[in-house]
C-alpha cells in the first residue's frame, strides 16, 4: 500500500477507535513509528490536526474529525444527494442522522443555492425493524475489523430449517445495503467458502487477534452478478415464465434481473418472461407475490418449489 493509501488508513483507525499509540498504528499500517509521525506532522500541514497524549492511557487521536474538502458540487450533484436522503430515509438507513448532518454541512458551504423541492417522491414500503445504536456499533466494529485484516468471532441467527444459531470465525471481505439492511460478504472458514451474513442476524461478535488475507481468487463484481435478484449467490436457474395481465405489464415495466427477455402476446396482454436467474429464496418470493396470474414453464425443479410453498399455504388456511 502507498503512502496516501496508509495515511487514509490511519485516519479510519483513528477514527473508529478513538485513540492509538504510535506503536499501535505502526503495527496495523506495516510501517515504522517514525513514519507515523511523519504522517501525523504531512496531515497537519493539510489542515488535519491529529493530537498525543503521553503516558500509559496516551495516544494518537483526531482533533477535529469535521473536516471535509471542498467538493465544488454541480447543481445536479446535489439534487443527487437530496433525492438520496429521502430514498435512504424510506429504507431506515441506520446512519441517517449522520447523513442529514452530512448533508446540513455541505448546504451550509454552497455559495450558489439550489431550489431543491423537500417533496417526498417515494412511497415508504417498510422500514427495517432494528435498535440504530446497536447496529451502528456492529458496523462500525466489522468494518475496523476488516480495515486492520482481524478474524471475528460470531454467533449468527440462521434462516435455514427452523433456525438456529451457530457459531463461525469469519474473514469479512466486503459491506454493502440491500432493502435498508446492512450485509457483510465474509470467508466462513466453517463452510470455506464465502457467504453472505446478515448484520442485524449477528446476535455476538468478538474481534480475534488471528490477521487474515483476502483470496485473491476473491471477484467482487463476479460475486455480486447482475443475474441475482438479492444477496443468495447460490444456484442458476433458467426461468421461463407465463405472466398474464394486469401484472405482465408491471413486469414488463420493471428490470429484474440484466439478462432477462421478455416476449409480449398482444392478444391478451401476457407476457413470456425468460431469464437467466440466481437466489431461489427470492425468484420463489417473487413468483408468489404475482398470485394467479404466473404459470412456471421452466425449469421443473423450480414449478415443484413453488408448488410446495402453495401446497403449505393451502394447509395452513385450510382451503
Amino acid at each position: 500500500m502507498g503512502q496516501l493509501g496508509n495515511m487514509i488508513k490511519m485516519l479510519i483507525l483513528l477514527k473508529s477507535r478513538g485513540k492509538m499509540k504510535a506503536s499501535e498504528l505502526a503495527e496495523e499500517i506495516e510501517v515504522g513509528e517514525r513514519m507515523i509521525r511523519r504522517y501525523k506532522d504531512e496531515f497537519e500541514q493539510a489542515g488535519i490536526y491529529i493530537g498525543s497524549m503521553r503516558g500509559q492511557y496516551g495516544g494518537y487521536y483526531l482533533e477535529d474529525e469535521n473536516f471535509i474538502f471542498n467538493l465544488n458540487l454541480s447543481t445536479g450533484e446535489f439534487a443527487a444527494l437530496h433525492m438520496a436522503n429521502e430514498h435512504l430515509n424510506s429504507t431506515g438507513f441506520i446512519f441517517m442522522k449522520e447523513y442529514r448532518d452530512a448533508l446540513d454541512k455541505i448546504n451550509a458551504t454552497l455559495t450558489r443555492r439550489s431550489s431543491i423541492s423537500r417533496d417526498k417522491y417515494l412511497i415508504d414500503i417498510g422500514k427495517p425493524n432494528m435498535d440504530i445504536d446497536v447496529e451502528k456499533k456492529k458496523y462500525t466494529d466489522l468494518n475496523a475489523a476488516f480495515i486492520t485484516r482481524n478474524k471475528v468471532k460470531i454467533k449468527y441467527f440462521s434462516l435455514t430449517g427452523e433456525g438456529s444459531i451457530s457459531e463461525r470465525i469469519v474473514q469479512p471481505y466486503v459491506f454493502f445495503m440491500y432493502k435498508g439492511f446492512w450485509y457483510m460478504a465474509a470467508y466462513c472458514e466453517n463452510r470455506r467458502r464465502v457467504l453472505d451474513f446478515k448484520l442485524s442476524r449477528i446476535m455476538d461478535y468478538k474481534i480475534l487477534d488471528d490477521k487474515y488475507d483476502i483470496s485473491e481468487d476473491f471477484d467482487l463484481n463476479g460475486y455480486m452478478e447482475a443475474n441475482s435478484m438479492g444477496i443468495f449467490n447460490q444456484k442458476e436457474y433458467d426461468v421461463k415464465l407465463r405472466i398474464e395481465h394486469p401484472m405482465a405489464t408491471l413486469v414488463k415495466e420493471t428490470v429484474i434481473v440484466e439478462n432477462q427477455n421478455i416476449i409480449y402476446n398482444e392478444e391478451d396482454n401476457s407476457i413470456i418472461f425468460e431469464a437467466t436467474m440466481r437466489g431461489l429464496p427470492e425468484i420463489i418470493s417473487w413468483i408468489l407475490s404475482m398470485g394467479d396470474r404466473v404459470t412456471v414453464l421452466e425449469p421443473e425443479e423450480l414449478r415443484l418449489e413453488v408448488e410446495k410453498e402453495v401446497i403449505k399455504l393451502k394447509e395452513k388456511y385450510k382451503i
